[in-house]
């Protein structure tokens, strides 16, 4: 059905009517008496066979010029003995003959091309097929026809060939034909009527020798066989474009190839009933001969039968032996097994399976259960993961087949999954863990917290949550690089796992905050806890080896305890750890905080700081006062400190040691600081525009701004802008902004004393500092720090610190300024052991830009009174 619609529809329309008119014709011309009009009829026929098929052929269909050629020579010979009749000439055997006989090799080496695109095996096995049958044929026709009319007294020799071309060539027709539907067991329209029109010229000339010269069973067959052999080659155009039938099943030794085989042994009886029904003698010698050839072929296809049959059986063989050695080493293997898992043996089974084994010893009872469960679902695969040998992970999948006679038992295929788990579960790590640390993050450590908090609920033992920042560790990410960082992260995660108990969860929530989850464990109490906090506080503050270096950095730690009310949730317990965490980061770091209500307002206000600062600056929220620094044996102004101050307007006066800290870690520092330089530098040297020189000015550096690549340039600018004398400007720089990085810090001091500036050390006394470092670096004033001041007993002996600092200072030739000074003994006790210098409430307040003008102006006109005295 499918080639008869690809007929209809790839064949031209025009075309199909010329073959209906055509076959129209062909029946007219067989119902009109004999004469000129069917000699006509008959030559419109297979003329018009022949211009179908070369319109066929040059519309594509290339392969069928065999065939084209000999509807077209069959026609010419038509025309020739035609003309011939109509002139008288003798037309027993003429020119015409040629013609046929041509178009009778021609439509042969169509068959030929027809049988090789068609039917499989070797040319070889084609030619002894098609022989047998040529032999089988040719000597029943020279039984039936050949020997009697090629055998006549008087005919000449030229006749007894052309007479003897027919049958041969008719033979050779029909062995093709017959080679052709012995081999397919259904055929394409192309074949079909290829065979057909072979077929119909073979009997129309057997017709015609029966038949005592009646032309008529000749010229209808002939006119078949060109209308079917020209439309054979549409029918090949057509069915290209149409799907290929159903392909015969290949059997070892096909029907058709026994049915050639055993062929020969039918000659002798044939020939012998041929004889007996047309009541000759049949001369045993050509039968013997083409016997004896019979068999001879016989042989031949018999041995080509029995060596294709052992290479069959070899590639089966071969075939078997590869599937069970790729089985062993394969991704998939196979094995059928009864229902306790035992595999089953016998032809076509696999063998027993490895891995099959293996998956028994490791998880005998997983196996079991996944055979269980199949047996209870015939038919439908169960799949597991079961653990296999030597570690790995292996994929089962259990079909029962037991109702299956060619199986009866359970199908299992294995493939070995262990890549994919262990991808599986690496996924699954990074997805709850610091890829960084190894530590958990967020999602898993709030998992947990939810977890602790339901079995509180049970248990009545509450969870604990430490949160922690490193105090230090931006200066040793800038100083030594992220590398360094890192592997400092990844010592400090170590510290916290190893000082643990199994049961607590370390995190990283991020940069360089962790918290711990102290899961509740009878009979914990909040003294456990908190001692807990300040061992892991002790730990992490050790030194580090990081980079070749030794580097230390603290941490601040958070504490609270969920309460027992049922309200707590990871949100909530995470909050309060911060709050903690921040209060103890306020009261200087270092230390270990335990949550009180109070401070989730002091992180609310955190928070908002945070988020206003940036913008304090450009809105004009900022501004600098000026605190004035004395001699403390005349009282007369020194200079004054330039000291940062943020109106909010919303919260008002934000204390230093409240947003100062918070634009260190943003880093907003940097922009402020250069303001805060700028506009210390413009009022200083307002001050000097006077009469004489002017008191100096002193200005803070933050850490950040120390580690830029611009603070020289910064520093040079400010001056430059101003117009202030290098000398009247101190740079102030804590203790640990200096030992951060002494290396770094030293080439800094050195570019900015070249400037001609001071510097000082801020708060001295309360950092790092030592011997070597105030050696190292070109500072010319210490500034004890105002704590040390505070400690000074009106009533007890004079401050052996201070006393200290103060005798450090006199041997490196430093000056020294004591900040913080608000009353008169301390006063006093400074100037009793030789300080010569301060600043503090004694003195004055931090005052506004145009009360620090006032207080030079009458600064000026003290000096000038006390001159003009003496």
């Amino acid at each position: 059905m499918p080639e008869r619609r690809a007929w209809t529809t790839a064949v031209p329309r025009p075309t199909r009517w010329a073959f209906g008119l055509l076959l129209v014709a062909a029946v007219v011309r067989l119902l009109v008496p004999a004469g000129t009009t069917s000699e006509l009829l008959y030559l419109l026929v297979v003329t018009g066979a022949a211009v179908l098929a070369w319109g066929a052929v040059l519309g594509g269909s290339r392969a069928g010029a065999w065939t084209a050629a000999g509807v077209t020579l069959s026609a010419l010979g038509d025309w020739v003995w035609q003309v011939l009749t109509w002139r008288g000439a003798p037309t027993d055997v003429s020119v015409a003959d040629i013609a046929y006989l041509l178009s009778y090799v021609a439509v042969g080496m169509g068959l030929r091309r027809v049988l090789a695109r068609t039917v499989e095996g070797s040319r070889v096995d084609r030619l002894v097929d098609t022989a047998a049958v040529f032999l089988f044929v040719l000597h029943l026709e020279y039984v039936v026809v050949l020997q009697h009319s090629i055998g006549a007294a008087g005919l000449p020799s030229l006749d007894r060939v052309v007479m003897a071309g027919y049958p041969v060539l008719d033979a050779w027709l029909v062995a093709l034909v017959a080679r052709l539907f012995f081999a397919r067991s259904s055929l394409r329209v192309e074949a079909g009527l290829v065979a057909t029109g072979a077929s119909a010229w073979f009997l129309a000339d057997m017709g015609y020798l029966f038949a005592a010269g009646d032309s008529t069973v000749l010229d209808t067959g002939w006119t078949i066989g060109s209308l079917a052999l020209a439309g054979s080659l549409w029918a090949a155009g057509a069915g290209r474009s149409g799907p290929d039938p159903s392909p015969r099943v290949a059997l070892p030794v096909s029907r058709a190839q026994l049915a050639v085989t055993l062929a020969p042994l039918a000659v002798p009886g044939v020939v012998a009933v041929v004889g007996r029904l047309d009541g000759s003698a049949v001369d045993p010698l050509p039968g013997v001969a083409v016997t004896l050839t019979m068999l001879v072929l016989a042989f031949l296809r018999a041995d080509r039968l029995s060596h294709q049959q052992a290479e069959l059986r070899q590639a089966l063989e071969l075939r078997a032996r590869r599937s069970s050695a790729l089985a062993v080493d394969a991704a998939d293997a196979l094995v059928v097994v009864d229902r306790d898992g035992a595999p089953l043996r016998g032809p076509g089974l696999p063998d027993a399976s490895p891995t099959w084994s293996g998956v028994g010893r490791t998880d005998p009872a997983g196996r079991q259960a996944v055979l269980d469960r199949a047996l209870l679902h015939p038919g439908h695969p169960e799949v597991v993961e079961l653990p296999g040998a030597l570690g790995t992970w292996v994929e089962v999948r259990v079909v029962d087949r037991t109702a299956d006679p060619d199986l009866a038992g359970l199908v299992v295929t294995m493939q070995d999954v262990t890549e994919r788990r262990r991808v599986q579960d690496e996924l699954a790590h990074q997805a709850f863990h610091d890829v960084l640390t190894g530590a958990a993050n967020r999602a898993l450590f709030d998992d947990r917290i939810t977890h602790a908090l339901a079995r509180s609920a049970r248990t009545g033992v509450d969870p604990t949550l430490l949160s922690m920042d490193l105090d230090g560790f931006k200066n040793v990410n800038d100083t030594l690089g992220h590398p360094a960082g890192d592997a400092l992260l990844q010592l400090v995660a170590e510290r916290l796992t190893a000082h643990v108990r199994p049961g607590d969860t370390v995190a990283r929530l991020g940069g360089d905050e962790f918290a711990v989850l102290l899961d509740g464990q009878a009979p914990d109490t909040g003294g456990d806890h908190l001692a807990v906090a300040e061992r892991l506080l002790a730990r992490l503050s050790l030194p580090y080896e990081v980079a070749g270096r030794t580097v230390r950095v603290g941490v601040s730690i958070g504490l609270v305890t969920a309460t027992p009310d049922g309200e707590c949730t990871p949100t909530t317990l995470l909050r309060d750890a911060d709050a903690a965490l921040y209060a103890a980061k306020a009261a200087g770091k270092g230390r270990v905080l335990v949550f009180e209500p109070r401070m989730r307002a002091d992180l609310l206000l955190r928070t908002r700081l945070t988020a206003d600062l940036p913008g304090a600056l450009a809105a004009g929220q900022l501004r600098v006062v000026y605190q004035p620094v004395v001699d403390l044996g005349t009282g007369q102004l020194e200079g004054f400190e330039a000291l940062l101050r943020w109106q909010h307007p919303v919260l008002g006066d934000v204390a230093p040691t409240t947003f100062v800290p918070i634009a260190e870690e943003t880093g907003h520092i940097e922009a402020i600081g250069a303001w805060v330089l700028r506009e210390a530098c413009t009022a200083a040297a307002a001050w000097w525009a006077g009469t004489g020189p002017g008191p100096g000015i002193a200005v803070n550096l933050s850490v950040r701004q120390l580690r830029s690549d611009d603070v020289v340039t910064q520093v040079a600018g400010a001056l430059a802008d101003s117009g202030l004398p290098p000398h009247a400007l101190c740079l102030e720089l804590t203790e640990t902004a200096l030992v951060l990085d002494t290396d770094q810090a030293t080439r800094t001091l050195h570019a900015l004393r070249d400037l001609g500036v001071r510097l000082a050390v801020d708060d001295f006394g309360t950092g790092y500092s030592s011997m070597a470092h105030l050696r190292h670096f070109p500072v010319d004033v210490l500034k004890i720090d105002r704590s040390f001041i505070s400690g000074m007993d009106p009533d007890g002996p004079p401050s052996t610190v201070v006393r200290g600092l103060l005798e450090l200072a006199r041997v490196m030739g430093l000056d020294v300024v004591a900040e913080g000074v608000e009353s008169a003994h301390q006063r006093e006790q400074l100037q009793a052991q030789g300080c010569s210098s301060a600043q503090g409430w004694l003195f004055s307040a931090a005052v506004e830009r145009d009360v620090a003008d006032q207080q030079v102006a009458a600064a000026r006109i003290a000096a000038g009174a006390a001159g003009a005295q003496a």
